[in-house]
């Protein structure tokens, strides 16, 4: 578990994670960007696995010109085998104030090739990508290109195989104008200009591939919604799905809710690199003015950063801030193919709204999940382990990209799972078939009187990052407290659970799930917070979840006052009685599961450490997980589905069942759910060589 040293410590360094990966470093001036019309998709790039005919590099007596094109011998920022240039172009919103807002760009093309060749473009849009560093400035001896996912592009060998990097300054950062915007309708807007402008340049095939991690993921969900000309794939590592869920919990502050704000603000800040730097005896200019003044623009306009702390107060979902920034709603119906990765256990851009999203689109979705951290595919640490467990996500990007940026063969979509046990498996979508199940809640009062992360001193140290500072005994772990039988076979819970309680009393309610180990010890699964419903009865669902229960475990879910450090409640200090309610859990039996590749992710062994509650349970179990009929298995169908991607529950008419009398019956309410199952679980073609 992190310590909690102190909260705002903690937190901005939970936010800037949000950053992901490595330095940034950023670029000069050319003229504004020409408006020419999108190219049709026809490649005159090399085809896959090709090179472009290479011509002489730039020598390293040659001052560095930006305008014409710079090397690697030039200036070590820009990757071997690229030359870098530098654009401008306009966005389509104005700023807040009404200002005008001119983007920036570094553009990295295959050195050697002829200005007209036309290649595919793979994009990476954010706001980590200043030129004096990625989170601060970091006193960068020399300007240059982002160093930014810089693993991705020179291992997966992006510039050999015909392929343009963009970075784009989202506004307000980097060498872009205007306030920050955090996905609102300018980020939105730059999103677009950043693709349709890269689609329409001359040397553009038309086709464009959007590329990152955590915000910079989240952008590529922004282009996915939005649907611009010529965007034709996504890959999005641990986005955040929608930023409300980033800042709230149904309403409830976040415990990084006003430090996040804050760190954004200071890294629109940064400026420009205002001085020249020597490499191996060439020069190395300065950023231009333009570049240093668009830099500039937040640090002499303080209305953006004051605007954006005062609009993110807001806490209701559907104010007119929030729903201007509702990307699983603007996606509904989109095609764009999407790769993902999530870590169930994040503790950072944690899976809130993704069921939503993927629910909402209808194109192919492949996906890397399991028990991680905020990790990108390639990371591994200090012992040289792959933070995901899993050999080859440069190879499968690749051919995700080769596929549908340079017409490659596709393949089916697929989704590589890992569970709680370290075990990997394939299916065609996720959560695949599943069957829900609602059992009866035992009733419990409760004082709400639970201050989250409020309740640490600025330096107190804690055991634990999940639990906070109430004392941990068979009690305090909820007043509600129902347990099932332990399985006899294993049993996965995938997608969404959900809850529906009815209570007297207002405050906050924290619902957890937890996997019981024989002995009686349990362990976190899942937890959510909410305000209670004025009318008494109070709905809610779980974040997204794929966990395994062995043989001989049980499940116990709780309710009660929340002591998790993910939160900064308001607890109304009043009884809360809970006089009934239901859970419903999706099921699915692991009979079916097509075994492939991979080693436990290093942080599942943390996870499950910090996880654990030190006091057994000695609840009486209540009801059973077993299921009358054959358990249904995930799908490895080759039958093309109506849709390729689903993880949401819609509420069961079972849930309007009066507690009262499901609880004195001990009914339990079966119902057998089928996802729409994707087609086959082939995986991608064979670039699929172990990644340092």
């Amino acid at each position: 578990m992190h310590g909690h040293a102190a909260t705002k410590a903690l937190a901005v360094a939970v936010v800037l994670t949000l950053i992901g990966a490595s330095p940034a470093v950023a670029s000069d001036a050319s003229g504004p960007a020409s408006t020419s019309t999108a190219h049709t998709a026809e490649a005159t790039a090399p085809t896959p696995g090709s090179a472009p005919a290479p011509a002489p590099d730039a020598t390293a007596d040659t001052d560095p010109d930006v305008s014409q094109g710079v090397t690697h011998a030039q200036n070590p920022s820009v990757p071997e085998g690229a030359a870098w240039t530098e654009h401008y172009l306009p966005s389509p919103v104005a700023n807040r104030n009404g200002d005008p807002v001119e983007l920036h760009a570094d553009v990295l093309r295959p050195a050697g090739l002829p200005a007209e060749a036309r290649t595919p473009v793979i994009l990476i849009s954010g706001p980590y990508l200043s030129h004096a560093g990625q989170q601060a400035d970091e006193k960068k001896s020399f300007t240059g290109p982002s160093m930014r996912h810089r693993a991705f592009i020179d291992d997966g060998g992006l510039f050999a195989a015909g392929y343009t990097v963009v970075f784009g300054d989202l506004r307000g950062f980097g060498g872009s104008s205007g306030c920050y915007d955090f996905t609102g309708p300018g980020e939105q807007a730059d999103v677009r200009a950043f693709v349709e402008w890269a689609a329409s340049a001359p040397w553009s095939t038309g086709r464009v591939g959007m590329y990152g991690k955590s915000y910079d993921a989240t952008t590529g969900l922004l282009g996915l919604a939005d649907r611009p000309a010529g965007l034709a794939a996504i890959v999005a590592q641990e986005p955040s799905w929608n930023l409300y869920d980033y800042l709230y919990e149904n309403g409830i502050p976040a415990e990084n809710n006003r430090t996040t704000i804050d760190a954004y603000n200071d890294i629109a800040a940064l400026p420009g690199i205002d001085h020249p730097g020597t490499v191996d005896g060439v020069v190395v200019p300065p950023d231009t003015e333009r570049y240093r003044t668009n830099a500039a623009y937040e640090q002499t306009h303080p209305e953006c950063a004051a605007g954006i702390l005062a609009d993110t107060l807001a806490s209701d979902r559907a104010s007119s801030f929030w729903s201007a920034r509702d990307t699983a709603r603007r996606a509904v119906g989109s095609t764009v193919p999407l790769f993902l990765t999530q870590g169930w256990t994040e503790r950072n851009t944690r899976p809130e709204g993704m069921a939503e999203f993927l629910d909402a689109i209808e194109g192919p979705v492949s996906g890397w999940a399991g028990p991680w951290d905020h990790y990108s595919g390639n990371d591994v640490d200090d012992e040289g382990h792959l933070k995901m467990g899993r050999a080859g996500w440069i190879d499968e990007v690749r051919a995700f990209f080769d596929a549908h940026l340079l017409g490659a063969p596709t393949h089916d979509p697929a989704w590589a799972l890992q569970d709680n046990e370290g075990r990997w498996r394939l299916q065609a979508s996720w959560p695949g078939v599943t069957r829900e199940l609602t059992a009866p809640l035992a009733p419990g009062s409760y004082v709400d009187t639970g201050r989250g992360a409020d309740a640490l001193q600025p330096d107190e140290e804690v055991d634990g990052s999940f639990f906070g500072t109430a004392p941990r005994d068979a009690q305090s772990i909820g007043a509600s407290q129902t347990l099932s039988t332990p399985v006899d076979e294993p049993t996965r819970l995938s997608g969404r659970a959900s809850l529906s309680l009815r209570t007297v009393g207002t405050g906050i309610v924290h619902a957890r799930l937890w996997d019981v180990e024989p002995g009686g010890v349990p362990t976190l699964i899942v937890e959510e917070a909410a305000p209670l419903d004025l009318s008494g009865t109070t709905r809610m669902h779980l974040r997204n979840v794929d966990w395994t229960l062995e043989p001989g475990h049980a499940l116990l879910v709780t309710v009660g006052t929340t002591d998790s450090l993910a939160w900064r409640p308001s607890p109304s200090e009043q009884t809360v009685t809970i006089e009934s309610g239901e859970v419903t859990l999706p099921l699915q039996a692991t009979t079916g599961d097509v075994p492939t590749e991979g080693q436990p992710a290093p942080f599942l062994s943390t996870y499950l450490a910090d996880a654990r509650w030190p006091v057994p349970i000695t609840t009486t179990p209540s009801f059973t997980l077993a299921d009358v009929e054959p358990t249904p298995a995930p799908s490895a169908s080759t039958t093309p589905p109506a849709r390729l991607a689903e993880s949401g529950m819609p509420w069961s008419p079972g849930l309007a069942v009066g507690g009262a009398a499901v609880l004195l019956a001990g009914a339990l309410l079966v119902a057998v759910r089928r996802s729409r199952v994707g087609a086959g679980i082939a995986r991608g073609a064979g670039r699929r060589g172990p990644r340092p």
